[in-house]
């Protein structure tokens, strides 16, 4: 047998069909097999299987389940392991392929190239009635075409398993990281599993439609995690068991690189006893847990908020920005930075959230409602000169779609504390 194409479903009673047709319209000229579990789907998926296994009784294996086990990397684990396929292709149930040739131009570039341990391709993104989704960075294509270890540790994508061949390496032990790293979440783990036999080759071609739907109430991963406030946690978490993985069976200094970073997004929604936790599964903790120390404890809250959009504290760079400044906040602090900084002259106007104060004059200045300086957004910077409501008016300025901004007080009482933090973060 040369190649293996697993598929699951649930729930997939609307496109199992169009998923399957794309499979029997591929034009190959070697054997494959198609392996299919269905997680006890609750609607008419089993019986759309049921009917193409009559069908095609010699090419499909269906493996029903009668109960659900709500863990579908489990369910990827099984398939995987019954593969009896020199390659094996993946096809979720939802997804189909838009390309006759798909399979015999992966399968003869492998054949061809054999220091590479899977291929990748293209593809389109579609919503749920098959509407082509643009704007969506789902192929991060290199220019080489050649995806490693490296780009690994950024946690930069190959591409989507819809699109992936790859060589069967499938071993029991090895593999079992498959389901214990995560319940949901598998993509990552076989990329991983595949680098450490060989690179990952990225092909132009667009060969297939990987179906993206996140709406309340449905059954798919993307719509169920919709609303998840854990899911945070749960990523960090993930990744953090593949790091541990690495580390032992790679190079014990692999380092995945965004969770010292993303540490720093889990500061204001869980406790600092569940963070302390996570970190402490980590084989990197002593680093983990000092760089979210420094997060917690020494830079500034404002700073982080800011840096979340983008923006950065550093009060020399803002000064010299050529751009004129609008004042957010007519108080005492708009009153301060006047007296100290007025005479540059690179004031254009200062607005205020308090309607008794809009439309008089502060120090020589015109006070505005804060949505003038929407009709000069991308010509101004905006410097926050309110000490008691700078998260707020950050998060205001965020509403607007405003992203040049930087707060004074922080700027100012913060700055030293700032310039340390990120001299011991850019060292752990």
């Amino acid at each position: 047998m040369e190649i293996s194409i697993l598929m699951l479903t649930y729930n997939h009673e609307r496109y199992v069909r169009q998923a399957l047709d794309s499979i029997f319209k591929q034009k190959i000229n070697v054997s494959y097999e198609i392996l299919v579990l269905d997680d006890a789907s609750t609607d008419c998926t089993q019986d759309i299987l049921k009917e193409y296994k009559r069908k095609y009784p010699h090419k499909i294996s269906l493996y029903l389940r009668e109960k659900n086990v709500y863990h579908p990397t489990r369910n990827g684990y099984f398939l995987t392991s019954k593969a009896k396929g020199r390659y094996i292709t993946i096809l979720e149930g939802d997804d189909f392929w838009i390309d006759a040739l798909k399979l015999q131009k992966q399968y003869d570039f492998l054949e061809k190239h054999r220091e590479f341990s899977a291929c990748m391709t293209d593809l389109v993104v579609v919503d749920e009635n098959n509407a082509e989704i643009t704007g969506m960075e789902v192929f991060g294509k290199k220019k080489d075409h050649i995806y490693t270890v490296q780009d690994f540790a950024h946690l930069g994508m190959p591409g989507m398993l819809v699109t992936m061949m790859a060589r069967n390496y499938f071993e029991t032990k090895e593999y079992s990281i498959l389901m214990t790293a995560s319940k949901n979440m598998g993509d990552i783990t076989r990329f991983m599993l595949l680098l450490l036999k060989g690179n990952i080759y990225q092909l132009e071609d667009k060969t297939a439609a990987y179906r993206y739907v996140s709406v309340e109430g449905r059954n798919n991963f993307n719509s169920i995690n919709k609303g998840n406030r854990y899911r945070d946690y749960i990523c960090i978490r993930y990744w953090i068991k593949l790091e541990n993985y690495m580390k032992q069976n790679y190079d014990k200094n692999f380092e995945i690189i965004p969770i010292k970073y993303a540490l720093q997004t889990c500061l204001d929604k869980y406790s600092t006893k569940s963070m302390i936790r996570l970190i402490a599964e980590s084989n990197n903790k002593k680093k983990y847990l000092m760089v979210f120390l420094i997060y917690k404890y020494l830079l500034d809250s404002n700073f982080l908020e800011k840096s979340r959009t983008g923006m950065r504290s550093n009060w020399k760079i803002f000064m010299k920005k050529k751009y004129p400044l609008v004042l957010f906040g007519a108080g005492a602090v708009a009153e301060e930075y006047l007296d100290k900084y007025g005479w540059k002259g690179n004031i254009l106007f200062i607005v205020d959230n308090d309607k008794k104060k809009q439309n008089t004059s502060f120090k020589g200045y015109l006070v505005k409602e804060p949505e003038e300086i929407l009709k000069n957004k991308t010509k101004v910077n905006v410097l926050i000169t309110n000490k008691d409501h700078e998260k707020d008016i950050i998060k205001q300025l965020c509403n607007m779609g405003i992203n040049r901004f930087d707060c004074y007080c922080s700027m100012q009482a913060g700055r030293g504390r700032n310039i340390l933090a990120m001299w011991l973060l850019e060292r752990l």
